[in-house]
């Protein structure tokens, strides 16, 4: 490949990431809306009949409750994480590029191609910014879609031994 092939496949990777960040963003909906869903199950799960039950059965539902508080605790660590994660970088605005052009401006007037140093000097801090901003975004948007995955699979667990807090709790009503 050469330089103006690389430099069009970095800006694509650049794009692509952050149409992968904001894709990332709005799968986080889901699963917010199940934790708040199974903080309310807790409330149930605490306001029932519990304190009937006979202590084995009483002692299971402790644990089964304690596992899920645990994964929804862990999954909500993943979330935050995938919400949140590390700082991208972003490409420098176009005013930072123009002071700097003025400047190499200043900086290389007593060369014979100004104009043209100064444009390859520009074209190369574009292509390192699109290199660099799109390796850093997609190392972020990895971690995060990892940690989203996580934070799914962790609230699963809540959810289904939530699911069981709840059998033990109301089976023998039953």
């Amino acid at each position: 490949m050469n330089d103006a092939e690389l430099f069009a496949h970095y800006e694509k990777v650049y794009y692509h990431e952050l149409s992968r960040k904001e894709q990332i963003f709005s799968r986080l909906n889901v699963p917010l809306a199940v934790m708040v869903a199974i903080a309310g199950f807790y409330a149930v799960l605490i306001g029932g009949g519990y304190k009937d039950l006979e202590l084995g059965v009483r002692i299971w539902f402790w644990v089964t409750f304690a596992i899920s508080g645990l994964a929804l605790g862990v999954g909500a660590g993943f979330f935050v994480d995938a919400l949140l994660g590390r700082m991208d970088s972003a490409l420098a605005d176009p005013n930072t590029l123009e002071t700097w052009r003025q400047s190499l401006r200043v900086y290389y007037s007593d060369e014979e191609d100004c104009d043209a140093i100064v444009a390859d000097e520009i074209r190369r801090a574009v292509y390192a910014d699109f290199m660099n901003c799109s390796s850093l975004i997609t190392v972020n948007n990895d971690r995060k879609a990892s940690s989203l995955y996580y934070c799914n699979v962790l609230l699963i667990v809540a959810v289904l031994f939530a699911a069981i807090s709840y059998a033990i709790e109301k089976g023998p009503s039953l």
